[in-house]
């Protein structure tokens, strides 16, 4: 008890000290240059974390971080903040073993807070690979493929690798998370992560491997999920179906989620087809998946993004007329700037406008809720390094200290004490895998690539002196790295005492190479970062009972902003009860709440139709494809939806109007019943000609557990 005392007595005068730093430099805008970030709510300096009365710091060994933050005080904290059902539990506090983790590089600096994060991160990683030699997955698959993008496949391909097979069916299929394709659709970004083990090993037999894989797997999507209108992939990312579509918009079923065009999983899809351009030339086979992946990236940007607000938008949403939803996901916003869906000055500009929060990038924003991030789905250490890394890419180093800055104060004051929300466990592997990015990616600036590894390093001024990474297995070498200095710009570079031509070294090095590198300051384009202090929370979807001419707002507030959506066209809403306009056209109403940072989602649609809805009786059979004659006075565009019985599984199916393949129609319980009693599925826009029409409707063969829905009616729309 009296060493416990000691130490929160340190603690209090640390805290004292600080405090008259931190009066001294209040009302400064810019980031001084002795601490790694300084904001509004803490400072990170190169061994301790402090923000207001709490202190983490780490020991004069390096071997633990001490800090007076607990679970009480945080249960006080949300308590405080109205948020009475937070509950904090906390595990065992990190202490640096004794034996350096198995295989596992070594890492030192002149800030000593990064150096024992860095250990900390390498122990968790190996603790994470099981018997198999495989990685332990705790949270979802998204972030493990994202996980290995950013340090896994370097640090551990052999492991990376057998992950990423377990994930491939007999078919050579890549796995869906819970079974849920097409409705949720991104396990292509398994290619991605599939990809950088190719590049950390150039192991041939896993480049042709992984060839089979994706392009299997990319066959089957390109038949089921795009969208032609568009040119978009259809389907939920985790993004979308987990924080968005259940918390946010809960009149969104299935049908409505696999409607949905994310931002995610259509950069995945663009990247994938790019990765497997790049595995066709290194196997010398002619391809033409770099068109695929151009014509996606251009209709990515023609319609995710918005002009308005400088960023992307996190995906198109619902039913007859597509729209960008009012917020942005900000893990693949950076994979945008990344891989360069986001081209020309965009890039720059996304990293520059985008909101970002005192305490790290939010997963999405508006955040869905007012939790701290690493907690809850407020922010992941994943989405931070990965936005980080685009900091990095675009030269911004005010946007880059900040980030630095949140994942270090995350691992320090939450990771290392085992932290948590009670019942939600920590991405430990995530985690620990974007921390180990920051030291490979950004600070040694190690770029992979199928010929070798060129070197593109930027030190933030706030992070001086000495940094060596020693140990590096790459291929049938072992590198020992060093860097002096800070900046973006290379002096000079050396392998074994030998100047280098260039800042890149080949795949084929053997044995063991120190390569020693030093930093001057180089041009940097803006150095803008938009930071919001007070976190805007996205507001909660109003809740709209229609009728035939009027609407009300079950929910309404008053002095809200509620807009009515014609359409897309919108129109302010003074009161809870309002007159819905007449129309001489097929329209879609909603409600929703307006603003350029805070706007909400729409309430459930109400659909008009101008013509009453052509019904067509789907006919009875056993047959896998069935088909409907359809006769229309005019030729053009119709929607086409199935009433349906629903039968408790996934049923999903193919549409093709003259044999012209026109969609996907997805049938699954948990939609609303309308009022005759049936469920309808997504919308699809078929092309019809003047007179009789052939529509056939062909089953898609999903797994056993799931069993065909009763098809009723087929509904041709006018619009």
């Amino acid at each position: 008890m009296k060493k416990e005392g000691v130490f929160h007595s340190l603690l209090w005068l640390v805290v004292l000290a600080v405090g008259v730093f931190l009066c001294a430099c209040h009302g400064h805008e810019e980031i001084g240059n002795n601490v790694i970030v300084q904001n509004e709510v803490f400072t990170v300096t190169g061994d301790s974390i402090i923000e207001d009365t709490v202190v983490a710091c780490v020991s004069r060994k390096g071997d633990h971080i001490r800090t007076n933050i607990s679970t009480a005080r945080l249960d006080s904290l949300y308590r405080h903040n109205d948020l009475s059902d937070v509950d904090f539990v906390q595990g065992k506090a990190w202490q640096k073993r004794m034996n350096r983790p198995a295989g596992m590089p070594q890492y030192s600096s002149e800030q000593p807070l990064v150096d024992a994060l860095y250990d900390m991160s390498a122990e968790r990683i190996v603790d994470a690979i099981d018997n198999n030699g495989r990685f332990n997955v705790t949270h979802n698959i998204s972030r493990l493929y994202c996980s290995i993008y950013l340090s896994l496949a370097y640090l551990k391909p052999h492991q990376s690798m057998a992950t990423l097979k377990s994930l491939v069916d007999v078919d050579s299929i890549i796995m869906q998370r819970e079974g849920q394709w097409p409705v949720v659709s991104d396990h292509i970004g398994w290619a991605t992560a599939a990809w950088e083990v190719y590049k950390a090993t150039g192991d041939r037999a896993w480049l042709t491997y992984c060839r089979r894989v994706i392009e299997k797997t990319l066959s089957i999507n390109s038949k089921v999920l795009v969208d032609h209108p568009t040119g978009l992939i259809h389907g939920a990312g985790y993004t979308t179906s987990k924080p968005l579509g259940v918390r946010r918009m809960t009149w969104m079923g299935y049908n409505d989620l696999f409607a949905c065009m994310s931002l995610g999983n259509n950069i995945l899809t663009a990247h994938a087809y790019a990765i497997l351009n790049d595995m066709c030339d290194e196997l010398g086979i002619e391809n033409t998946y770099d068109k695929d992946a151009q014509r996606l990236k251009d209709a990515i940007n023609q319609h995710l993004w918005s002009e308005e607000k400088g960023f992307y938008c996190s995906f198109l949403y619902g039913m007859a007329f597509p729209k960008q939803s009012p917020t942005t996901d900000n893990t693949s916003q950076a994979m945008c700037v990344l891989w360069g869906i986001a081209d020309d000055d965009r890039a720059e500009n996304l990293i520059a406008n985008t909101p970002v929060s005192d305490k790290g990038i939010n997963v999405t924003y508006p955040a869905n809720n007012p939790l701290e991030p690493y907690f809850a789905n407020s922010s992941w250490a994943t989405t931070q390094a990965m936005w980080n890394l685009a900091a990095a890419y675009v030269g911004n180093e005010n946007a880059l200290r900040r980030g630095l800055g949140a994942l270090y104060r995350a691992q320090a004051l939450y990771q290392s004490r085992g932290i948590r929300l009670r019942d939600v466990p920590i991405d430990e592997l995530g985690t620990s895998a974007s921390n180990a990015a920051m030291i490979m990616r950004v600070l040694l600036g190690m770029n992979f690539k199928p010929e070798g590894i060129e070197f593109e390093p930027i030190i933030p001024a706030g992070m001086p002196g000495h940094k060596s990474f020693n140990g590096l297995n790459y291929r049938k070498a072992v590198l020992d790295i060093t860097i002096e200095g800070t900046g973006n710009d290379i002096a000079a570079i050396t392998d074994n005492g030998k100047p280098m031509e260039s800042a890149f070294l080949p795949k084929d090095v053997e044995g063991h190479h120190e390569i020693a590198i030093t930093l001057q300051e180089g041009n940097r384009p803006t150095q803008k970062a938009t930071i919001h202090h007070d976190e805007l929370i996205l507001p909660l979807t109003p809740t709209v009972v229609w009728s035939n001419d009027t609407g009300y707002i079950k929910d309404f507030v008053p002095g809200t902003p509620y807009r009515l959506s014609v359409n897309g066209e919108l129109t302010n809403l003074n009161d809870s009860v309002f007159v819905l306009p007449k129309t001489e056209k097929f329209t879609e109403f909603s409600v929703e709440i307006a603003g350029k940072y805070t706007g909400g989602f729409m309430s459930k649609p109400l659909l008009r139709y101008y013509l009453t809805p052509q019904i067509a009786f789907f006919p009875k059979t056993d047959a896998d494809t069935a088909v409907i004659n359809v006769s229309v006075a005019k030729g053009g565009d119709y929607l086409m939806d199935i009433g349906y019985q629903p039968t408790g599984t996934l049923d999903v199916r193919k549409v093709a109007a003259n044999g012209h393949p026109m969609g996907t129609l997805v049938m699954a319980s948990g939609n609303m019943l309308e009022e005759d009693g049936l469920v309808y599925s997504n919308m699809v826009r078929v092309i019809l000609l003047k007179g009789n029409n052939v529509i056939t409707i062909s089953q898609l063969r999903l797994p056993k557990s799931f069993t065909p829905c009763e098809p009723v009616h087929v509904r041709i729309i006018s619009y």
